[in-house]
């Protein structure tokens, strides 16, 4: 795996062996996760909503780090990297981008603050491996913003495998 981001975000869950990093200035975050594809689904054919379920369901990655997340949904799926048969015998790994939409309660549990999340994911075997932004949806919705454009940095440089290799 490999990915670039910002030298001065903060790293969280160290101890945990979790890859969590924070931007401490507008507490935009990015998480590298890694779940087990449902029997006889690839990335493809997995429905939208498993990617949800699984991001931000109570045991996962996201809520462990103290995020309390409501309303998830993917508002925005598409296969950037399509494997078929045709490929074959040149190695190809199924890429995957989406767009996450869900609330985060505060921390008084009074306000809820609206968040996107930039998810890109590759299969591997049965496994997928996401890179998982995110940001105030305001900031994310304004296209050409300075957070918006690193979350896209981020989630474009995230490689999987060989393809980590190669620069």
């Amino acid at each position: 795996i490999s990915f670039e981001f910002p030298s001065d975000w903060l790293q969280l869950d160290k101890l945990g062996g979790g890859v969590q990093y924070v931007d401490q200035r507008n507490g935009d975050k990015l998480y590298v996760l890694k779940a087990t594809l449902p029997a006889d689904t690839n990335l493809k054919t997995v429905p939208k909503s498993w990617f949800a379920d699984v991001i931000l369901s109570p045991g996962g990655d996201v809520a462990r780090s103290g995020v309390v997340a409501e309303g998830g949904r993917i508002s925005r799926s598409q296969m950037t990297v399509d494997c078929t048969a045709e490929d074959v015998p040149n190695p190809c790994a199924a890429r995957r981008r989406m767009i996450l939409k869900y609330d985060t309660v505060t921390g008084s549990g009074v306000q809820n603050v609206e968040r996107r999340g930039l998810i890109d994911a590759y299969q591997v075997e049965n496994d997928v491996y996401m890179m998982v932004t995110s940001s105030n949806a305001v900031k994310f919705e304004q296209k050409g913003s300075r957070e918006r454009d690193t979350v896209e940095n981020i989630c474009d440089s995230f490689k999987i495998g060989n393809s980590a290799l190669i620069n």
